[in-house]
C-alpha cells in the first residue's frame, strides 16, 4: 500500500473526514484511522436503513451533503464499501470529485479484511448454508485464545491498517466458550470486532455483549412459525426471547453496540412476516437489513452450473428463492467483466488453514497462517486457476446480485418479477 499516516495528514487537511459506507469495512477503516491518530467526523451511507443511525458513536448521514461539502473543499471522502465501492466513486466522480484529491478508496490504505472462524461448528442446519447442505464438510472444533492472539499479532504486522476482524465465518461463534476474551483482546487492539450469530444459544451472551463487541448481527428468514423454514433446527420462541434479552443487554452494558438483523427475503418470509419483524426490530432498536437469500456456499453454485447433482437441502433452497438461481446467475455473468469483490476476504478457519476465499467452502490455499507470510497467500491466489474457473462462470458477483437494496412495503426487492407476488399472498 501506497498511503501512510503522513500522506494521509496532508491530503485530508483542515477538512473534515467522512467514511462512506457504515458497515462492517466502512467501521473498520474509522478504527484503522483513529489508530494512526486521524479524526473522523462521522459515516455517509446510502441504505435508508442506515442513515440517521449512529455508528461506533458518530452519525450516518445520507451523501448528498456530504458530496456538496467535498466538492467544496470542507469535506474528504474515504471510501470503505465491501461491495459497492465502484458505484460510490463513480457517484464522486460525477459530482465534480477527484480521487486522491477529494476522496480516497480505502483499498489504498488496506485491501484485505480478515474473518477468523472460531468455532467450526453450526447449532442450526440453515437449507443454504453449507453447514446444512453440505454432506461434505471438513473437520469441526474451535480456536483457542491463545491461536487468535498469535493471529491478531500477525495480521496487525502484516496490514498496518487492519480495521476489521470478523469472528466468524460459516460456524456459530457464541459456542465457542472463549469469544468474550477474544473481543477483548481485539478491542485492546483497537481493532473493530465483528460477530454473526443465530441466537440460538444465548449461554455466554451477558458476556459476550460485556466484553464490548464493536457490531452484531443477527440472521433470520421468518418469523413465527415462518422462521424455521429457512433457520432449520431453529426454535421461535427462544430466537425471539434471546432478541429481547440482547436488547436488554446492551441497555445494560454497552449501548453504543450497533445490532443488525439480517433478514433473509424467501417466498415464505415475506408479506406479514416481514412487517413483523421490521416492526420487531423497530421495537428494539435493530437495523432492520432485508435481502434475498441464495443459494450458499458458492460450492454448491459452482456444481450446479458445471452439472453436479445438488444435495435435497440446497435444492429445496432454489424453491424457495425469489430470484431463480438461472436468473441470478445471468445477471452475475452480465458484471462478469468487474474485479472480484471477494478478493478482499481472507477467510482463517477456526484450526488455522486458510480457506482459498470467503465465499467457498471447501478449498484451502494454506494449512497454516501462522507460518505462512501473507504476500505468499496472496500471490498463491491471484490468477490461480479456481480463479478463474469461477470467474468464467461469473461467480464473482453472483453474491451481490441478491443484495438488492430496493425493497417494497411488503418485503419484495424491486428487482424481481411482480408474479412472485402470487406466492407471497398464498403463502401469508
Amino acid at each position: 500500500m501506497d498511503w501512510d499516516r503522513a500522506r494521509l495528514h496532508t491530503a485530508f487537511g483542515t477538512r473534515d473526514v467522512w467514511i462512506w459506507g457504515a458497515m462492517i469495512v466502512g467501521q473498520g477503516v474509522c478504527r484503522a484511522l483513529q489508530r494512526a491518530g486521524l479524526t473522523v467526523a462521522g459515516f455517509i451511507d446510502s441504505s435508508p436503513a442506515m442513515q440517521g443511525q449512529t455508528a461506533l458513536g458518530y452519525p450516518v448521514c445520507a451523501p448528498e451533503s456530504v458530496l456538496d461539502r467535498a466538492r467544496d473543499g470542507h469535506a474528504f471522502i474515504v471510501i470503505g464499501s465491501g461491495h459497492h465501492d465502484q458505484v460510490i466513486e463513480d457517484r464522486c466522480r460525477a459530482h465534480g470529485l477527484t480521487a486522491e484529491r477529494d476522496y480516497l478508496s480505502s483499498r489504498r490504505l488496506n485491501d484485505i479484511d480478515p474473518s477468523v472462524d472460531v468455532s467450526g461448528l453450526c447449532n442450526l442446519h440453515c437449507i443454504s448454508c453449507p453447514q446444512g447442505n453440505l454432506s461434505d464438510r471438513p473437520p469441526t472444533g474451535f480456536m483457542g485464545l491463545d491461536a487468535y492472539k498469535a493471529i491478531l499479532r500477525k495480521l496487525l504486522d502484516e496490514l498496518p491498517f487492519l480495521g476489521s476482524v470478523q469472528l466468524y465465518a460459516w460456524g456459530e461463534p457464541l459456542l465457542n466458550r472463549r469469544l468474550p476474551d477474544m473481543i477483548a483482546a481485539t478491542r485492546e487492539a483497537r481493532v473493530l470486532s465483528a460477530i454473526s450469530t443465530n441466537l440460538k444459544s444465548a449461554r455466554d451472551l451477558e458476556a459476550v455483549v460485556a466484553a464490548r463487541p464493536d457490531w452484531i448481527k443477527v440472521s433470520a428468514s421468518g418469523y413465527g412459525a415462518s422462521y424455521a423454514v429457512g433457520h432449520t433446527g431453529g426454535d421461535w420462541e427462544r430466537f425471539l426471547a434471546n432478541l429481547h434479552r440482547l436488547s436488554r443487554l446492551r441497555a445494560r452494558h454497552h449501548p453504543e453496540l450497533q445490532i443488525v438483523l439480517n433478514y433473509h427475503l424467501y417466498r415464505h418470509s415475506l408479506g406479514e412476516s416481514y412487517r413483523a419483524m421490521r416492526a420487531l426490530c423497530d421495537e428494539l432498536g435493530f437495523i432492520f437489513r432485508p435481502n434475498m437469500a441464495y443459494l450458499y456456499s458458492l460450492d454448491n453454485v459452482l456444481d450446479y452450473v458445471e452439472g453436479r447433482p445438488l444435495s435435497p437441502e440446497a435444492e429445496r433452497t432454489l424453491e424457495l428463492m425469489l430470484l431463480d438461481i438461472d436468473s441470478g446467475l445471468e445477471r452475475a455473468r452480465r458484471r462478469r467483466h468487474l474485479p472480484c469483490p471477494e478478493e478482499r476476504c481472507l477467510p482463517i478457519n477456526w484450526d488455522g488453514r486458510v480457506r482459498f476465499c470467503g465465499v467457498y467452502f471447501k478449498p484451502f490455499i494454506a494449512d497454516d497462517f501462522l507460518a505462512t507470510p501473507l504476500s505468499e497467500i496472496l500471490a498463491r491466489r491471484q490468477g490461480s486457476e479456481f480463479c478463474r474457473r469461477c470467474m468464467s462462470h461469473g461467480l464473482h458477483h453472483y453474491t451481490a446480485v441478491y443484495l438488492e437494496e430496493r425493497i417494497l412495503e411488503d418485503g419484495l426487492p424491486a428487482g424481481v418479477e411482480s408474479d412472485q407476488r402470487t406466492d407471497v399472498d398464498a403463502d401469508d
